[in-house]
């Protein structure tokens, strides 16, 4: 049923776009053939048969076909820490692309490590950290998982590079790839500093990125799990041409032609409750709220969102691993079904682009979370979500804040904070970044559950380290370089300015992470 119901999908594709036939076949290292594997070229969808054999016809207007790994395998063809689960093709006469796939251990569990927004772009030291912190950090991650008895993977979130830095420093894709030694199979997501700023258009801008990376859009199956990796930047990039950046202007949005692919791609998933993961660049949810606020729109992206919405419809449990933001934002839609975890970037608050001399990363993202990386953990039932600052604990999951110690008296950089404010006597800010809805936040004076009320604030350790001394430096502080007005912020007023604080943080898998405050509490850097 899987095999005609595909075959009958590509079959109706096939009248606007058939021009050159690709044939070949999917088997294992051994040659075993493989059956009811889907293969690609990024609009129709087919299977393969008993032999191991697929007939695809296609424009090869992307430039290639790719098969989508089914459970319990993987390419057997790795570009250093890369599968290549694609084939470079060009339209012509007798077209072949065979693939072969080698058997995973069937005695371990898959555990995922997501990564948003490296943006490096060999500039203010960000190459020397690449090498010396974010991969050796995610290799101690791997090593970990797999002295468990799990099987780790890596799965990027969108610019690990940054397209205005291509041409005039020197690295690009390539580059990364080559810095990028992550000891674990690596599948890439494409953002919009990914694409190749000398080529104005969607898909002429992922041309580079098609030659490095293959496919921009891909599936594969693993762990249990469909995961779909999407490219929802729209790309438009007004003005380039060969030699010189365009407007590098883009929006959120998947094209028509994407989700036609993704309407075949999931027709393949014959059992709506396989967990679904969809990974992008550009968030797909609303922000999240505080107490009181409402949510106006469940999607933040319009360009395609309510159709892309009628395609999970069938799918009991999806879960979107997305970044774009440099912030963490982790919603759900209000039936619970689609959860999103847009993840801080791992090089933190970036975007100072026009200040000179170029400054280094700064360690936290605008919503005062730390930069870092998500782990996931398939060994349960429910999978163990956790994310890891670089250098941090696993068990550092909040920030809690005495304010009657953090006075903020520049009133040109924010009015929150300001000395002896009455509203701020005695209260207690909890920023708790892995928070979700569904999770539990406790805040206790000597044993005495307070009155936690969630809120939207502005982060005050990010205005200590990070616009106050830019602007005592001279440097013009835009939006970008402000914390942002984030709602994993959590408010208790105590009894006295001098007692002990705890605050508990419960996840959604029961997990208890605890931070106890002596006050007074003077700003600390972590």
């Amino acid at each position: 049923m899987r095999t005609l119901l595909a075959t009958m999908l590509s079959v109706a594709a096939m009248g606007a776009f058939a021009e050159t036939v690709v044939e070949g076949t999917v088997s294992t290292l051994s040659g075993e053939p493989l059956q009811s594997v889907a293969v690609s070229d990024g609009h129709n969808v087919v299977m393969t048969d008993a032999d191991g054999r697929y007939r695809l016809s296609s424009p090869l207007d992307l430039g290639y076909v790719f098969v989508s790994s089914p459970d319990g395998f993987e390419p057997a063809e790795m570009i250093a820490n890369r599968p290549k689960f694609w084939q470079q093709v060009s339209p012509g006469k007798d077209v072949r692309a065979d693939f072969r796939l080698r058997k995973l251990p069937v005695d371990s569990s898959l555990a995922v490590i997501a990564v948003a927004d490296l943006q490096i772009s060999n500039r203010a030291g960000d190459r020397e950290r690449l090498r010396g912190l974010y991969v050796p950090d995610m290799n101690r991650a791997v090593d970990s998982l797999r002295q468990r008895g799990l099987s780790p993977i890596v799965i990027t979130l969108g610019d690990q590079t940054c397209d205005h830095y291509w041409y005039d420093n020197n690295y690009g894709l390539s580059d990364f790839n080559a810095d990028f030694t992550v000891a674990a199979p690596v599948y890439h997501t494409m953002g919009n500093h990914d694409n190749d700023p000398y080529f104005e258009g969607d898909i002429p801008g992922a041309s580079t990125w098609h030659k490095v990376n293959g496919p921009s859009y891909y599936s594969f199956n693993r762990g249990g799990c469909h995961f779909v990796v999407l490219d929802n930047i729209l790309y438009r990039n007004e003005g380039a041409t060969p030699g010189h950046h365009g407007k590098r202007n883009y929006r959120t949005g998947i094209t028509s032609e994407q989700l036609d692919w993704l309407e075949r791609d999931l027709a393949t998933v014959s059992d709506k409750s396989t967990p679904l993961f969809l990974t992008m660049h550009g968030i797909l949810l609303s922000y999240p709220v505080a107490d009181g606020d409402t949510v106006k729109s469940v999607y933040r992206m319009t360009d395609g969102g309510s159709r892309l919405d009628s395609l999970l419809a069938p799918f009991s449990r999806v879960n979107v691993l997305s970044g774009h933001a440099h912030n963490s934002h982790f919603q759900h839609t209000p039936d619970g079904r689609i959860r999103e975890y847009n993840y801080q970037a791992a090089c933190g608050t970036w975007w100072p682009a026009k200040i000179k001399p170029a400054q280094p990363n700064f360690w936290m993202g605008c919503d005062g979370a730390p930069w870092g990386y998500a782990i996931w953990d398939f060994s349960t039932p429910e999978p163990l979500h956790t994310y890891k600052g670089f250098a941090m604990s696993p068990d550092y999951q909040m920030r809690i804040y005495d304010l009657n110690c953090m006075e903020i008296g520049d009133t040109t950089i924010t009015k929150e904070y300001m000395p002896g404010a009455r509203a701020n006597r005695n209260v207690i800010l909890a920023n708790v970044w892995a928070y979700e809805p569904g999770c539990k936040v406790r805040i206790l004076e000597d044993g005495r559950d307070l009155e936690v009320t969630r809120v939207k604030a502005r982060d005050p350790l990010h205005f200590m380290l990070r616009a106050i001394p830019l602007t005592a430096a001279g440097v013009n502080v835009n939006k970008a370089l402000m914390p942002e007005n984030t709602a994993h912020m959590f408010r208790a007023r105590a009894s006295r300015p001098d007692t002990p604080v705890t605050v508990e943080f419960t996840d959604l898998n029961g997990r208890t992470f605890t931070t106890t405050l002596s006050r007074p509490a003077p700003p600390s850097i972590k």
